[in-house]
C-alpha cells in the first residue's frame, strides 16, 4: 500500500523511521531542499509505527557553498554558522513515535514542525530563567492529529552544556544560589520521563486546550 508524508514547518531535516510487520525502514527527508518535502512509502499494513527525529541540518556544508566576494561575505558565512550551532545546542530535539492506524491506499500523512516552549513562570523575571523548548513532529491525516506514544530528547547532553556556560556568563555571589536552580531545572525539562510525559500530554488535548497551549506559546516567543 502506498502513503506519502508530506513533510513542512521545521527548522531540521526529518529521519523518518517505520516498522511495521515486515520489519524496519529508514529515511532521511532534507527539508533544505524544497522538492523533497514529499516522501512516498510502501506499507505492508493500516498499522504502523511512525517514528519523526529532528537532525540538523548540515549548515557548515550550506555556508561553505556561500558564495564569497568579500569580508562582508566571510563575515556573514562565519556568523551563521555560529548562529546555527548555537541553536543546536540551545534548543532540545525531541523524537516522536506514532502509532498509525486507519490508514488506506494513497492516503497523505502530513509531518509539521511544532514547538513546545516553558514559560519561566516568573512574572518579574527576578530569576531570569534560560529559556527551554522542544522541537519536535507532529502528525495528522485526514484532519486527525495522532497521539505521540513516546517521545525521547536527541540532543539533551549538548542542551545542559549549553546552559550551564551561559548561567556561568552572569558571575558574581549570586551564581551559588543561581547555577544549582537553573542547571536543575534545565536538568529536569530535558529528562526522559519529563519529555515523554510533557508531549504525550500536548498531543492528546482537545482542539480547545491545543489551541489555549499555542497560544500561550506565541505570546512568550513574542515578548
Amino acid at each position: 500500500m502506498k502513503v506519502s508524508l508530506i513533510i513542512s514547518n521545521s527548522l531540521y531535516n526529518c529521519e523518518v523511521i517505520i516498522k511495521d510487520l515486515f520489519g524496519s525502514k529508514n529515511y532521511t527527508v532534507n527539508l533544505q531542499d524544497k522538492q523533497s518535502d514529499l516522501l512516498e512509502i510502501d506499507i505492508e499494513s493500516s498499522s504502523f509505527e511512525l517514528t519523526l527525529v529532528p537532525k540538523m541540518v548540515d549548515y557548515q556544508f550550506a555556508s561553505s557553498n556561500m558564495e564569497i566576494q568579500n569580508w562582508k561575505d566571510k563575515l556573514a558565512q562565519k556568523v551563521g554558522n555560529a548562529l546555527c550551532s548555537m541553536l543546536d545546542k540551545m534548543l532540545l530535539r525531541v523524537g516522536c513515535t506514532y502509532i498509525i492506524s486507519g490508514i488506506k491506499e494513497n492516503d497523505v500523512i502530513y509531518v509539521s514542525g511544532q514547538e513546545n516552549v516553558f514559560g519561566t513562570f516568573d512574572k518579574f523575571d527576578l530569576f531570569e530563567f534560560i529559556p527551554m523548548a522542544y522541537m519536535f513532529f507532529e502528525v495528522s491525516c485526514r484532519g486527525v492529529l495522532f497521539e505521540c506514544s513516546n517521545a525521547f530528547a536527541i540532543n539533551r547532553k549538548e542542551v545542559i552544556s549549553s546552559a550551564k556556560k551561559l548561567v556561568c556568563l552572569d558571575f558574581g555571589l549570586h551564581l551559588i544560589f543561581t547555577y544549582p536552580i537553573q542547571v536543575g531545572r534545565i536538568k529536569k525539562l530535558t529528562s526522559r520521563r519529563k519529555v515523554n510525559k510533557t508531549l504525550i500530554k500536548f498531543t492528546k488535548l482537545n482542539e480547545k486546550e491545543r489551541q489555549k497551549v499555542l497560544d500561550k506559546k506565541e505570546k512568550f516567543m513574542s515578548l
